[in-house]
């Protein structure tokens, strides 16, 4: 009624004509429009700036397959935090190490992407989680690897280094097989690097030339190809209503399903054998977690009520996956940066004479006494900086960052491989210099703008793992061989493909037994002829 008389009396006020009420509500749209567009530009400007895109794509059609490299150059055009759109995705890019340190302490930005990948994944695991059960998770995780040895300190430390270099000895046998022949190194290191991420957390180690460890391998590779095949549906969802894109969800089902499988087996396995008393790896603290859970009438609610066993089947995915292929590609860029700069390789080697001597394999507990060893694993990691963008971060709620609005559900990409190439921060970053890592004094120093296990409250769980490993696996290396190309080879790419990790071209080197010092023999890299002395005889 109220409304009704309102409308009488502005009928009347306007003269009772149709083109006073049209001209006046034309009037009252372009105020509107106005206004409108005052707070949108407002609200644009207060946004990192960025490149402008296309209409519902975005910049998605401009970028190219090194996708880190054209973000550095556009962090140079737009500053250290610039944003763009990708398709649907809002994207802010930092490539500033101290605005990357503040912001991912902070709790809203320790969100994940909400995407076709996390659909898919249902919410399960630790590394495409958030909220309470990521919180909750990291911190199981974290307390048990660290009574699994995961410490730099006590006895735990002495157990992990065991399992480290049982597989350590394996590989530099297999490696002596070869008997200086030219060397793919990487299957046989993915198995060792495998054997030592599953000992830990399901007790598991394979053999070489074991079908089920050939298979398992197929699948996480297929799996991360045929998630990569659906990148852009994580920024055009409408795509998923593509034909093609159902065919390959169909294929992602199935990998996803026997993945799923071969870890339930092994969660079967330990529960037939469970003892509370004797825990044994990461699967039975998990099995002895929903026990206690049961008991103390809390089952319904642990994992935020999700699924028991597809929960552990997702982590146990999530920290092979994780553990595996990071070590395994850095040490392969180390290899390689050795054969280009074999100045470095021989200031290890010299080192380690030095300091382990010619009758043992280094230990963790030469570690701090081998500063120019360790330099050359940290100038490795800087220069090879495998994982170039990082993990993703989101925004849990509209933020504001060094005076930028950062709207809510944003993705948050820190860019490590431009502060690892900041000629700012680093004299020469393209030339690879361990000695950057060494004080006046010798020691090794770390300087804050170094992360290569990222920054904050999602930074890698598993670094002291990941750093035990590069240590124990490159000593033992280059203590026991000297590298070389072989005959007619030229050096490997320095140049990577970008994937999960930035990986180097497949290459081919001659590992030679290092001799005893005075020793005559001279072993040449040859077609496998030379002569061979046993792993550990120096």
């Amino acid at each position: 009624m109220l409304v009704e008389r309102a409308a009488q009396w502005a009928w009347q006020a306007m003269g009772d004509t149709r083109t006073d009420v049209f001209y006046t509500f034309l009037v009252f749209l372009v105020a509107f429009a106005l206004v409108r567009g005052a707070q949108w530009l407002r609200y644009i400007r207060s946004l990192p700036p960025g490149p402008w895109g296309l209409p519902v794509l975005g910049y998605l059609p401009f970028l190219k397959s090194d996708v880190h490299l054209q973000f550095g150059k556009l962090a140079k055009k737009y500053g250290s935090i610039f944003s763009a759109r990708l398709g649907s995705q809002f994207v802010v890019v930092i490539s500033d190490y101290k605005t990357i340190r503040d912001t991912f302490r902070r709790e809203e930005f320790t969100g994940r992407p909400h995407t076709e990948f996390s659909n898919i994944l249902g919410g399960y695991g630790i590394i495409n989680t958030e909220g309470a059960l990521w919180k909750h998770q990291r911190r199981f995780i974290q307390e048990k690897l660290r009574s699994f040895g995961l410490t730099y300190v006590g006895a735990g430390k002495k157990i992990m280094q065991s399992k480290i270099m049982r597989e350590v000895d394996t590989f530099l046998q297999g490696l002596s097989l070869r008997r200086g022949a030219p060397t793919d190194m990487s299957g046989s290191l993915g198995m060792s690097i495998s054997n030592v991420i599953c000992s830990i957390i399901m007790g598991v180690r394979f053999h070489h030339g074991e079908t089920r460890f050939k298979r398992f391998m197929d699948l996480i590779e297929e799996g991360f190809k045929l998630f990569g095949s659906i990148v852009a549906v994580n920024f055009i969802p409408v795509m998923r209503y593509l034909p093609f894109h159902k065919t390959i969800c169909n294929k992602i089902s199935a990998n996803h399903k026997e993945m799923a499988n071969f870890f339930q087996q092994a969660v079967n396995q330990h529960r037939a054998t469970f003892d509370a008393g004797n825990v044994r790896d990461l699967v039975d603290t998990y099995l002895l977690e929903i026990e206690k859970a049961k008991v103390e009438g809390r089952e319904a609610t642990l994992f935020e009520g999700m699924n028991h066993d597809r929960q552990i089947q997702q982590i146990l995915g999530d920290l092979f996956s994780a553990g595996m292929e990071t070590v395994k590609t850095t040490l392969e860029w180390a290899v390689i940066l050795m054969l280009h700069h074999p100045e470095a390789a021989r200031a290890v080697q010299e080192e380690l004479d030095q300091v382990v001597g010619r009758s043992r394999i280094p230990g963790l507990e030469d570690q701090p006494f081998l500063p120019v060893t360790e330099a050359t694993i940290l100038e490795v990691l800087r220069r090879s900086s495998i994982v170039p963008m990082g993990t993703t971060h989101a925004t849990t709620r509209d933020v504001t960052l060094n005076g930028f609005t950062i709207p809510a559900g944003a993705q948050v990409v820190p860019l490590l491989h431009a502060v690892h190439m900041d000629p700012e921060l680093w004299t020469e970053p393209e030339a690879f210099r361990p000695s950057r890592f060494l004080s006046s004094e010798g020691q090794v120093t770390k300087p804050e703008y170094f992360m290569p296990f990222g920054v904050g409250r999602r930074m890698c769980l598993g670094d002291v793992l990941a750093r035990m490993e590069l240590f124990l696996f490159f000593s033992s290396l280059l203590h026991t061989f000297d590298l070389r190309l072989p005959e007619g080879a030229s050096l490997p790419s320095l140049r990577g493909n970008v994937g999960v990790t930035v990986t180097p071209d497949p290459f081919k080197v001659c590992l030679v037994q290092r001799t005893l010092e005075g020793d005559l023999a001279d072993v040449e890299c040859t077609d496998g002829n030379g002569p061979l002395r046993n792993v550990g005889s120096h």
